[in-house]
């Protein structure tokens, strides 16, 4: 992409609500992100596909189960986008898990929608859910922590 249309890019994210934007043709894909730390001076994050992952930044969701609301030591999943999270496929159906559940490695635990799109969700580790942090049907950031899953 050109250095002239990629300031723009970024100039169109600056200035308005939107916290991410990421376009893909032909392979390439260029993704822009409002620094949020950074937010009060209009910084922004630009990141290409191969680049290194940017680190997520901490959640302040309640916790849906267990004693502690806070994120504990446990392997975290934390969503690879922004979306709406879904604890089962369908509204009538039971949910992919639970707290307490054995889960294996590329086993579904949710999905995410973004842009009517439904993308599901697989374990990295194999382990038992120890919390699910979100709350069926809400809002989720790029990197927000969604379980904990205790690989002990």
């Amino acid at each position: 992409m050109k250095k002239e249309k990629l300031l723009k890019l970024i100039r169109l994210v600056e200035e308005s609500d939107i916290d991410e934007l990421e376009i893909r043709r032909w392979g390439h894909a260029v993704r822009i992100v409002k620094n949020h730390r950074a937010e009060r001076s209009g910084d922004v994050e630009v990141h290409t596909v191969g680049s290194a992952p940017v680190p997520p930044p901490t959640s302040d969701a309640p916790s849906v189960a267990g004693d502690d609301a806070s994120v504990g030591t446990g392997h975290q999943v934390t969503s690879p986008m922004v979306g709406t999270f879904y604890r089962s496929p369908a509204p009538e159906a039971p949910a992919f898990v639970e707290v307490g559940d054995s889960v294996r490695p590329g086993q579904t635990l949710c999905i995410l929608e973004a842009m009517k799109l439904m993308n599901e969700l697989e374990a990295e580790v194999g382990g038992v859910i120890r919390k699910i942090l979100v709350e069926n049907g809400q809002p989720v950031e790029y990197g927000q922590v969604l379980f904990e899953i205790d690989t002990a």
